[in-house]
C-alpha cells in the first residue's frame, strides 16, 4: 500500500514518539544526494561487480582452498558449530589465499553441497570456520568459497540513504559538518576534569579535545603511541558524565583490542556480533552468552521445549481419531508458547543492551533489528583509517557526535576495484576530513614501542618529525636478550643490500605475485643467526609485501619463526623484525612498494631490531626509497649481502 509522502512523515514521526523500541524511517520520495553520496554508491557499485566477478572466476587467483580435510568440528555458544580445517598433508601449510577472520564463505563438499559460514580464525596450517550446523561426509575433502557479503552492502547503503533524507534532525546536523557544509563546533569552556598520570601530555590533550567537541574530534595515533589506551581513558570520561558509548571499528579484532581496554577502565561493556568473531577472552561479555546466562533464559528455554512438544503431538499418528480441532488448538498453544518465549528473549535483550554503558561491535555489525530506536551520545571509532566512509556512517545514523582515531599514514582500506580506489574510495572518513580541517585533529607524539633509531625515519617521512621515543625504549635494543655463544651486530637498524648478488625476483604462475628465491634464504639465515645469538624464535617476526614471497619464507624459516604480509602484520609488532622488500630487477619497477604507507607499517613492527634486505638498484630510483637509503647510512646500517655469502 503506497502511503501519501506528508502522511509517511507523520506516521514516522508518531512511531517514533510512542514507540521508541521502533526504529522508524522515513524516506522521501525524492532524495537530494550529496556528491559525495553520489560518489560513495557509484563506488560501491564497482565494488560490488568487482567482488561478484572474483567470486564467479572458478579459477580466481588465491581464492579457493581446495581439498581441505576436516580435522576437527565441535560446538561453540548460541548453538554454532566451529570446523577447523587443515591441508591433506600433516604440518603443510596452508596455500595463498585471501580469508581473513570473519570473512563470509561457502564451505562445500564432494557432493557439490553448500554451507555458508564464517571464518573464525586463519593459521598458517588451519582455518577454523562457524556454521550453523556439523558437517557430514567428514572423510570426503572441503572447498572453502569467497561469498559476498550482500548484508554490509544494504546496511552501508540504508545508513546513506537515511543520511542524504535527514531533514530537522541531529542526523542532519552532522552531516553538514562532516560534508563540510558546516563547521564543527568546541566548547572552551567545558569543564573536562585534571589529566590523569597515566596519560602523556599529548595524549590528555587527545582526549581533552574530544571532550570538548559538539560535533566530531578526530586522534591521530601513529604506530605505538598508544591510541587504543587513549581511546579508552576517553570513553571512561565520556561515561562517567553519563553518556552511552557506542565503540566500533573495521575489524572484529581491533574491536576486542578497544574492548579490552576499556573494561579495564571498569567500564560496563557488551559486545555485539557473532560469538566466533570474538576473542575467547571476551566470550562472557558477548551479548549472545549473557543472554544465555539470563535468569529468564531457563523460563524461555522450557517455553520452547514445551513448544516443540506440542508440535510433535500434533503431528504424531494416533489410532484413535482425535477430537475435531484438537490438532489445531496445540499448534495454537505451540505458537502462543513461541510467542511467550521470543517476548522474554526481547525483554532479556533489552535488559542487557539498556544496563551497559558501552556497546562494542564492528562497524558493519550494526543489526538495526537488535538496536531499534537505541540512539548514543557518541559514536567513538578505532581503525577509523582502515574503514571505507560508507561503513562510518551506520553508526553515525544513531549518534549525536564521533571521535574518529587511527594513523591515515598506514594502510587505508582494503578496496577490490582500483577503479574505486583510484576515484577516490581508499580515501576514509578520517583522512578527508583531516585534509580539510586539521584543526579538529590531535597528534599523539610520544611513542613506547620502538627504539628511537627505528622510529627516526618514519617520523621525519610522515609525522614532521614531531615523534618521540619514551625514555622506556628510547635506547632499548638486543644486546640483553644476546648471549655470547654467536656474536651479531646489536645495532637497531641494518639494510642488506643484495645488488650485484643475482638476487632476481620471480613471478609465481599461480598467483601473480612476487617472490625471490636467494632474498629467501638469505632472510632465513640471518632469523638463524639471531636465534643462535640468544634471541628466542618467537620474538622474531619476517614480513614482505609479497605473499608468494611469504609463502617461501615460511617453508624456509626456523621453526618458530613467523612469517606474513605487512597488511596481515599491521597492529602488531616484535623484538626483532626482518622485511623482505623482493623486488629486484633491470626496470627499477617496485610495485606494491610505491605504496610508502605499506612501507611505514612494515618498518614501525619492530621493538629493538629492524633489518630490511632489498636491492638499492632496484628501489633507489625512487625519491622515498632513496631517501631511506640515505638514512640507513646515516646511522651506519649499510651493509651488503656480499659480506656474508659464502
Amino acid at each position: 500500500m503506497e502511503v501519501a509522502e506528508d502522511r509517511a512523515k507523520r506516521a514516522a514521526k508518531t512511531l517514533r514518539e510512542t514507540l521508541p523500541e521502533v526504529d522508524a524511517f522515513f524516506e522521501p520520495d525524492q532524495i537530494e544526494w550529496p556528491s559525495l553520496f553520489q560518489d560513495f554508491r557509484r563506488w560501491m557499485a564497482l565494488e560490488a561487480k568487482e567482488e561478484s566477478q572474483r567470486l564467479a572466476d572458478g579459477k580466481q587467483k588465491e581464492g579457493l582452498l581446495r581439498g581441505l580435510k576436516l580435522h576437527e568440528q565441535w560446538s561453540a555458544l548460541a548453538g554454532r558449530v566451529i570446523c577447523q580445517f587443515r591441508p591433506k598433508t600433516q604440518g603443510a601449510s596452508l596455500p595463498p589465499h585471501r580469508f581473513r577472520s570473519g570473512s563470509p564463505v561457502i564451505v562445500q563438499d564432494v557432493e557439490q553441497n553448500q554451507v555458508r559460514g564464517l571464518v573464525a580464525s586463519v593459521r598458517d596450517g588451519s582455518i577454523e570456520v562457524v556454521t550453523q550446523d556439523f558437517l557430514e561426509n567428514d572423510d570426503d575433502p572441503f572447498n572453502l568459497i569467497p561469498s559476498d557479503d550482500e548484508v554490509t552492502r544494504r546496511r552501508m547503503e540504508f545508513a546513506l540513504k537515511r543520511a542524504a533524507s535527514a531533514t530537522g534532525n541531529r542526523l542532519a546536523e552532522l552531516r553538514d559538518v562532516l560534508l563540510g557544509e558546516a563547521a564543527p563546533r568546541f566548547d572552551a569552556s567545558a569543564s573536562t576534569g585534571d589529566a590523569p598520570r597515566s596519560l602523556n601530555p599529548s595524549q590528555w590533550d587527545a582526549v581533552d579535545n574530544a571532550l570538548r567537541a559538539e560535533d566530531v574530534a578526530i586522534i591521530h595515533g601513529p604506530p605505538g603511541t598508544g591510541k587504543t589506551v587513549t581511546l579508552a581513558h576517553l570513553i571512561r570520561r565520556l561515561v562517567d558524565r553519563g553518556e552511552k558509548v557506542l565503540a566500533c571499528a573495521p575489524s572484529n579484532l581491533a574491536v576486542d583490542n578497544l574492548m579490552l581496554r576499556v573494561m579495564a577502565q571498569g567500564v560496563n561493556a557488551v559486545r555485539l556480533g557473532h560469538p566466533a568473531r570474538v576473542s575467547a577472552q571476551l566470550h562472557d561479555a558477548t551479548l549472545d552468552y549473557l543472554a544465555r546466562s539470563h535468569a529468564d533464559a531457563k523460563l524461555a528455554d522450557k517455553l520452547i521445549r514445551d513448544a516443540q512438544a506440542k508440535l510433535r503431538s500434533a503431528g504424531r499418528y494416533t489410532r484413535a481419531k482425535p477430537a475435531p480441532g484438537e490438532r489445531a488448538a496445540l499448534r495454537d498453544e505451540a505458537r502462543q508458547l513461541f510467542d511467550d518465549a521470543q517476548r522474554i528473549q526481547r525483554q532479556t535483550l533489552d535488559q542487557i543492551l539498556t544496563g551497559a554503558q558501552v556497546l562494542c561491535v564492528t562497524l558493519t555489525g550494526i543489526d538495526d533489528d537488535l538496536l531499534a530506536g537505541r540512539n548514543f551520545d557518541t559514536a567513538v571509532i578505532d581503525e577509523a583509517c582502515q574503514a571505507v566512509e560508507p561503513a562510518c556512517w551506520i553508526p553515525l545514523s544513531r549518534s549525536s557526535r564521533v571521535i574518529l582515531a587511527g594513523d591515515h599514514c598506514q594502510l587505508p582500506p582494503t578496496i577490490l576495484s582500483q577503479e574505486a580506489a583510484s576515484a577516490g574510495y581508499a580515501e576514509s572518513m578520517q583522512q578527508r576530513l583531516v585534509k580539510k580541517r586539521p584543526e579538529i585533529a590531535r597528534l599523539l607524539k610520544r611513542q613506547y614501542r620502538m627504539h628511537s633509531s627505528i622510529m627516526d625515519f618514519s617520523s621525519l617521512e610522515f609525522y614532521d618529525g614531531q615523534l618521540e621515543a619514551d625514555d622506556s625504549v628510547a635506547s632499548h635494543d638486543l644486546q640483553p636478550l644476546l648471549n655470547d655463544a654467536v656474536y651479531v651486530d646489536p645495532k637497531p637498524w641494518q639494510f642488506y643490500d643484495t645488488a650485484g648478488a643475482d638476487f632476481m625476483e620471480e613471478e609465481d604462475d599461480a598467483t601473480s605475485s612476487r617472490y625471490n628465491d636467494a632474498e629467501a634464504r638469505f632472510v632465513a639465515k640471518k632469523a638463524t643467526q639471531l636465534i643462535e645469538a640468544g634471541i628466542l624464535p618467537a620474538a622474531i617476526s619476517v614480513i614482505s609485501p609479497y605473499a608468494a614471497q611469504v609463502q617461501r619464507l615460511r617453508n624456509l624459516l626456523p621453526e618458530g619463526v613467523e612469517a606474513d604480509t605487512v597488511d596481515g602484520f599491521q597492529g602488531r609488532e616484535n623484538e626483532a623484525v626482518i622485511i623482505s622488500l623482493v623486488r629486484s630487477n633491470t626496470s627499477g619497477e617496485i610495485g606494491f612498494l610505491l605504496d610508502t604507507r605499506r612501507m611505514n607499517v612494515a618498518l614501525t613492527r619492530p621493538r629493538r631490531k629492524l633489518i630490511v634486505v632489498g636491492d638499492s638498484s632496484t628501489i633507489g630510483g625512487n625519491s622515498f626509497y632513496g631517501r631511506l637509503l640515505q638514512y640507513a647510512e646515516a646511522v651506519d646500517g649499510c651493509h651488503s649481502v656480499w659480506e656474508e655469502l659464502d
